[in-house]
C-alpha cells in the first residue's frame, strides 16, 4: 500500500490502481468490510456439531467462543480433516482440536494493517473483535469481491502459482484427503495425461466424509468419478479481473489455469491475488 493506492506488480507489469476507484482507503476501518454477525460455534459443541455448521453455512473456518462469548480459538476444515486421519472421536468437544492461537483484528483496525497481516500470516480470514468478544470476521474473499470493476492489465500468467501440486483422479479417497492435509492445499486439481478433469477441494472432503458417517472403510475408492464434476479455470493469458469475476461469480477461492488445450499450467487463488497489492 503506498499513498492510497493498490499497486498491482507482475513480471512484465508495474502499475498502480487508485483504491478510491473501488470504493477502499488504506485508512478505513477494516470493520467496513466485514461480515457482520458471522457464524460461530461454542467451545461446548462437538465436532460433529461443528463440521454441520460449517457445511450448512459454506465456511471454511468458524471462530470458537467460551461460554461468555470471548473468542477462544478457531477452527478449519483442515484442521477437521488432520483431526479425522489421526482418528479423532468426533463426539468431543470442538475445543479438543480448535487452534487456540488465534490472530485478531480489533474493530478499529484500518484496512492497510489487515492487509499486511493477510501477507505475513498466511492465513485466509481473522476474527474481528471489541474487548474480546467478536463482531464480524474477515476474508480475504471479502476483499477480492471489491476488484471486480479493476482492469488490472496483466494476465493470469504473471500472478498465478506455477507447477501446482495436483493428483491422478485414480488415487483413493483416502490418499487425497492425506495429500491435502499434507501439503496445506485445500484444492487440488485432479490431472489425467497433463489434463484438467476435475478439483477436489476441503469442502468436497468433508462433505463426503459427513454424508459416509465418517467411516474409513469408505475411503478406500477412487476419488474418480466421484470428484471429475464440472471443474471452473480460467485460460493463463485472460485478464486478472476475469479470474476474480470467475472467482466472485462462481463463490470459489482459487481457479485451476490452463493454456487452450486444457493443459494444467498452474492455479490462481485469493491469496496470490492479495500478495500483488503491496
Amino acid at each position: 500500500m503506498v499513498n492510497g493506492y493498490v499497486k498491482v506488480v507482475g513480471k512484465n507489469s508495474n502499475m498502480s490502481i487508485d483504491l478510491s476507484l473501488v470504493g477502499l482507503d488504506k485508512e478505513q476501518k477494516i470493520v467496513q468490510l466485514s461480515e457482520l454477525n458471522p457464524t460461530y460455534c461454542f467451545e461446548k459443541e462437538t465436532i460433529k456439531e461443528v463440521v454441520d455448521k460449517i457445511i450448512e453455512k459454506g465456511h471454511r473456518r468458524l471462530p470458537i467462543l467460551s461460554k461468555d462469548k470471548k473468542v477462544v480459538g478457531i477452527i478449519t476444515t483442515m484442521d477437521i480433516l488432520a483431526a479425522f486421519l489421526r482418528k479423532q472421536n468426533f463426539s468431543e468437544p470442538i475445543s479438543t482440536i480448535m487452534n487456540r492461537e488465534v490472530i485478531f483484528c480489533d474493530v478499529n483496525e484500518t484496512l492497510g494493517n489487515v492487509l499486511i497481516k493477510f501477507k505475513f500470516s498466511r492465513r485466509g480470514g481473522f476474527p474481528i473483535t471489541k474487548d474480546g468478544k467478536l463482531v464480524g470476521m474477515i476474508s480475504e474473499r471479502d476483499i477480492i469481491r471489491r476488484l471486480t470493476s479493476v482492469n488490472f492489465g496483466i494476465t493470469v500468467e504473471e500472478v498465478m502459482t506455477k507447477k501446482p501440486f495436483f493428483i491422478n483422479p485414480n488415487v483413493s479417497v483416502l490418499d487425497a484427503i492425506k495429500s491435502m492435509v499434507n501439503t496445506h492445499y485445500r484444492r487440488l486439481p485432479l490431472v489425467k495425461d497433463k489434463k484438467l478433469v476435475g478439483i477436489f477441494t476441503s469442502a468436497d472432503a468433508l462433505s463426503y466424509l459427513k454424508e459416509n458417517d465418517f467411516n474409513f472403510s469408505t475411503l478406500f475408492v477412487s476419488i474418480s468419478p466421484i470428484f471429475t464434476k464440472e471443474v471452473y479455470y480460467i485460460e493463463k493469458n485472460k485478464d486478472l479481473s476475469e479470474a476474480i469475476k470467475e472467482m466472485v461469480i462462481r463463490d470459489v477461492g482459487g481457479l485451476p489455469v490452463v493454456d487452450e488445450d486444457k493443459t494444467l499450467e498452474g492455479i490462481i487463488t485469493e491469496r496470490d491475488i492479495l500478495e500483488e497489492i503491496i
